[in-house]
């Protein structure tokens, strides 16, 4: 049975019980184009959903580093299933700071719930009675045919009126309509399809403002967990996910080379200096991302326990989006560089190498860890001057 105590709980034990699960059900969730059931079931059964769901609820309320750590793992088994599930935890990290009547509402009937949604302000938002009104459509929903609940971002009308310019929106499965988007070159098993709403009235409890919630600046009742920075704690996760991808890759690359041979000499390929050299920079990458992703969840814990409202200045919540940066970059250079190794056996479907590749690609992708992005913001911030954008 799974325990609620964070310092009885062995988060990597826990998540590499599961891989084998994840890996059997990949090429089927692939194929699908989403997560299947059984994978995120095992996800569930193992305690993993529930690491960051508030203890009060049957949950772990456990520091962030520990579903960092489980994304790193899991992702060695099934990216897209470690994708869902870093996604998921990171809404439950978001709802554990809502009102009470919003988590009674998610977390009462189970603390193993899945969270989907999406973030971004992508939707509008207009003030009604005793509540806002929903209308919207919303890219890259990862899980969403997994939860009950959703959580969505949205852009507010008539902003000058409440003085609210952005929220954030926890609302039923049953009041969003999935529309099949999801056809990519990458990550396909996380079913990343668009949510869409239209005229959906959502009650003030499940409504919060955005910079408030995003920052953990706000008043209530919320443990130390709930006053982390979003952005820099989500970052870290992305991160954690893509060094498991990176990994994985990896090792699937120096297995098969050591019983290749050249096709025209028999040359064993592990005595090429070049693949000796490609594979040496390679773990000098991962390794050095996985240290990147160490030293964040560092950071997020000692903030943690600092128990300082709000917790993290500016300068460690850029320290936290570089790193995680930083570490994606890495990662998929390193996936990269084996891949163009490999041969020309690692472009048929059949060859898992592909699809680590496809998917770390994929996921370096996301807005979160830009590294374009990071590195014009380090550099403004190196020179006295704004970061440029928000972090």
């Amino acid at each position: 049975m799974p325990t609620n105590n964070p310092s009885q709980i062995d988060v990597s034990r826990m998540s590499r019980a599961v891989v084998p699960v994840l890996e059997a059900c990949s090429q089927a969730s692939e194929d699908a184009r989403r997560v299947e059931p059984e994978a995120m079931a095992a996800i569930q059964a193992a305690g993993l959903s529930r690491l960051l769901t508030p203890e009060r609820f049957g949950g772990s309320e456990a520091p962030v580093s520990t579903h960092v750590r489980s994304c790193t793992e899991l992702a060695r088994g099934c990216a897209a299933a470690s994708w869902v599930h870093m996604v998921c935890g990171a809404h439950t990290f978001v709802v554990g700071r809502y009102p009470e009547a919003c988590q009674e509402e998610v977390f009462g009937p189970t603390p193993d719930v899945l969270i989907p949604g999406a973030l971004a302000p992508q939707g509008r938002a207009k003030r009604v009675a005793e509540g806002w009104e929903l209308n919207g459509r919303w890219q890259f929903g990862s899980g969403v045919d997994h939860g009950p609940w959703v959580v969505l971002g949205a852009q507010t009308i008539d902003v000058e009126e409440h003085g609210v310019p952005a929220i954030h929106l926890v609302i039923p499965r049953a009041d969003i309509t999935i529309d099949d988007t999801w056809h990519t070159l990458g990550m396909r098993g996380t079913g990343s399809r668009d949510i869409v709403t239209e005229a959906v009235f959502v009650p003030e409890h499940r409504v919060m403002p955005t910079r408030e919630l995003f920052r953990g600046d706000f008043e209530g009742h919320a443990g130390p967990l709930y006053r982390l920075p979003v952005m820099g704690a989500l970052a870290s996760m992305l991160a954690g996910n893509v060094v498991g991808i990176a990994q994985r890759g990896l090792d699937g690359f120096v297995g098969a080379t050591r019983v290749r041979e050249e096709v025209y000499t028999g040359t064993a390929k592990a005595q090429k200096a070049s693949i000796q050299m490609r594979i040496a920079e390679s773990l000098g990458e991962v390794e050095l991302a996985q240290s990147l992703v160490d030293k964040n969840c560092e950071l997020l814990d000692a903030a943690m326990h600092a128990r300082r409202p709000p917790p993290i200045d500016r300068e460690t919540i850029a320290a936290l989006r570089w790193n995680a940066a930083y570490a994606a970059e890495l990662c998929r250079r390193s996936t990269e560089r084996v891949y163009a190794a490999a041969g020309a056996g690692a472009t048929h479907n059949r060859n898992a190498l592909q699809r680590w590749f496809r998917d770390i690609n994929t996921a370096c992708h996301h807005a979160i860890v830009d590294f374009d992005g990071m590195l014009e913001a380090r550099g403004r911030m190196a020179l006295g001057l704004s970061p440029g954008a928000p972090l």
